[in-house]
């Protein structure tokens, strides 16, 4: 396979692929540094942990603070929050650090944000108004053009996003590779164009009485926006449980099973790194 994109810009491999070691999860579990609380102005007495991101996110009620993944990622996400006007979709509203350490929108390595008013959403009974949130947000960024961190951010998830659409070449234990090879060889073209999407939105949406739908934890990728609702479907029917029938309801586009299997290979390619 040729890992290159269409220019001849080539596709990281899975060596290049950065996995977190003792180090980094060891920064994370330490919290927030005092310089990092100094530069967000957080009330220190009133800091606690905040549930969800894996365990690392911190919150004082007013701020939440959170590791960033990719600093680049995280400040184009920033950028396109702050001028966020939609009627029809809440976003996390973005804290710029200020003063010694501080580098865009992260100081030592952690993102702020207003705290986002809301609840988790019943992945089982209310798909339904995680679709409606989803096609609010993407409606909104689809003119947003690509972003040029996506040719190098090597994190798994962008190596299974390139597994599913540049032919990166998978990694894994021999059932995860049969699976990808079986999954391979009904891939067909895409005629669909690409726009900014979530690629994990299913956990992430917020729900508020009065108030509009939140989207949270923005993993951007360029694809096709049935990408988005493929990859919501197949993670509900896989670690969720939901109906089969969710194949049909949610059915997005002339390319809508080519989603589908790209939906299963960009979780697979990942899990072949890391499980």
């Amino acid at each position: 396979m040729d890992n290159r994109r269409p220019g001849g810009t080539p596709t990281p491999s899975s060596a290049a692929i950065h996995l977190f070691d003792d180090a980094a999860f060891h920064w994370r579990r330490n919290g927030p540094t005092p310089r990092t609380i100094r530069a967000f102005g957080i009330r220190e007495d009133g800091l606690r942990p905040f549930p969800g991101g894996a365990g690392y996110n911190w919150t004082d009620g007013r701020l939440v603070l959170k590791p960033v993944g990719y600093i680049p990622e995280h400040d184009w996400v920033c950028e396109v929050y702050t001028a966020w006007d939609s009627e029809d979709v809440r976003v996390p509203e973005p804290v710029a650090p200020r003063g010694t350490g501080a580098t865009g929108w992260s100081a030592d390595g952690w993102g702020a944000h207003v705290f986002v008013p809301g609840r988790d959403t019943d992945l089982v009974h209310e798909l339904p108004r995680v679709k409606d949130a989803s096609d609010a947000f993407h409606d909104h960024i689809k003119e947003l053009p690509r972003p040029d961190f996506m040719d190098v951010r090597n994190d798994p998830w962008a190596f299974g996003d390139r597994v599913a659409w540049d032919a990166a070449r998978p990694e894994g234990d021999q059932e995860t590779l049969e699976v990808i090879h079986a999954l391979t060889d009904h891939l067909a073209p895409v005629t669909t164009s690409g726009q900014p999407i979530h690629g994990d939105i299913l956990p992430n949406v917020l729900l508020a009485d009065g108030l509009p739908p939140a989207v949270i934890d923005w993993p951007v990728y360029f694809r096709p926006v049935a990408m988005a609702n493929a990859i919501t479907v197949t993670d509900a029917l896989t670690f969720r449980g939901a109906p089969l029938a969710l194949l049909d309801e949610w059915e997005t586009g002339e390319d809508w099973n080519q989603m589908l299997i790209r939906a299963l290979l960009y979780r697979l390619g990942a899990t072949g790194l890391i499980a």
